[in-house]
């Protein structure tokens, strides 16, 4: 058993005598940053009604267990958000393996923050509310749900479920108050995953590609983050205005971005010539980022790259090298690029559950709302 993991089994934190409210979360922890935000926040928080009692049901990801992701976690972050927890409040960890075959589970409200591998909660009843980050039902299909239809019924024909939309959580975004409330760890994580995110595509053969990738690069086909946080990022670092040739709706060239949507679905998808002028557009900012940091032009870094676009399946450890001028230029500015971080999905949603707990509901707070209030909380 990996150590990590199993010093992660043992760790529990009773701090108080008093029945605390007992509070379920599923994460995917080692996706993104979100989850490790909404952790973080839940365990620091100073305004509840009473103490919190929070058991983390690690649930792994496409490319990690569910006990290598409770490993990362315990390795990269644990430490440091051990030394800011609220002493009044529990804390416990398993894995969604062990979770599903542990007997019942009756917590005073379960956040979902993660797909639930077709785990249905047989074993599971909330007393309160079910909080799903992501829309239960949509036209544009939530990352959360997938493998979650069965469990998310159960507490939507219960009448407990409070799904959050997608395209909502999408809007939060750190400003520089918020940015503040996470050191240590956070920093580098927080500012890489917003790197990654701008220069790494979905991979062609990650398990959603066909459901999720274009739609992260094309706002007319899905929400657009990727595409929305590289042209705030090209607006913050003073990129030149695209030529006009780009942006016509038939696409010029654009050979990577041809290449990336053919690996993906052959010849036949949603937005042919509007996801490849989308993606290029994506590619020339990213070109100018790199003559930026190489004081190099013209870049050649997609030629270099063997004609393909970068996939986002690097770590922090592992940035390609063709990458690390670009990757050293990015955080070099970035102050700048604050605004251009990541969404901040999964703590958002941690915020409305804390609402819930608090007799308010926040699912459709402003990004304004949210930022002014979420501070005041941790």
């Amino acid at each position: 058993m990996d150590p990590s993991y199993q010093q992660m089994s043992m760790l529990w934190r009773w701090n108080v005598d008093s029945d605390p409210i007992e509070v379920h979360v599923a994460t995917d922890s080692s996706e993104e940053i979100d989850d490790q935000l909404c952790i973080q926040y839940l365990r620091s928080l100073s305004q509840v009604p009473k103490p919190l009692s929070i058991k983390f049901i690690f649930t792994g990801t496409a490319k990690v267990s569910s006990k290598e992701s409770a490993g990362e976690w315990m390795t990269t972050f644990e430490e440091h958000v051990v030394s800011q927890q609220n002493p009044n409040t529990n804390v416990s960890f398993t894995t969604l393996e062990e979770y599903s075959s542990s007997g019942s589970h009756n917590p005073d409200f379960f956040l979902q923050i993660a797909p639930m591998k077709e785990y249905t909660g047989e074993n599971l009843e909330v007393k309160g509310k079910y909080i799903l980050a992501g829309d239960y039902v949509s036209d544009t299909p939530s990352f959360n749900m997938l493998g979650s239809e069965a469990i998310t019924k159960k507490f939507f024909d219960q009448g407990k479920l409070v799904d959050i939309p997608s395209h909502h959580m999408a809007t939060m975004r750190f400003n520089e108050e918020l940015l503040s409330k996470f050191t240590g760890p956070f920093n580098e994580y927080i500012v890489f995953t917003a790197f990654k995110l701008a220069f790494g595509r979905m991979h062609p053969k990650c398990p959603v590609a066909q459901k999720f990738a274009e739609g992260l690069v094309n706002p007319d086909v899905g929400r657009g983050v990727n595409y929305k946080s590289v042209m705030t990022i090209a607006k913050n670092l003073d990129v030149p205005s695209m030529p006009s040739f780009y942006t016509h709706t038939e696409p010029y060239d654009a050979l990577e971005a041809k290449k990336y949507f053919k690996d993906i679905f052959g010849d036949d998808w949603k937005d042919t010539n509007g996801s490849i002028c989308k993606l290029d557009h994506i590619n020339y900012i990213l070109h100018y980022i790199n003559v930026f940091a190489t004081g190099i032009r013209p870049s050649a870094l997609f030629h270099d790259n063997g004609g393909e676009v970068f996939y986002s399946n690097f770590t922090v450890d592992t940035i390609p090298e063709l990458l690390i001028p670009s990757w050293e230029y990015f955080k070099a500015n970035a102050s700048k690029l604050i605004d251009c971080y990541n969404p901040v999905y999964d703590l958002f949603a941690g915020y409305v559950m804390v609402g819930l707990i608090n007799g308010e509901t926040r699912v459709e707070h402003s990004v304004e709302e949210f930022l002014e209030n979420i501070v005041k909380e941790f």
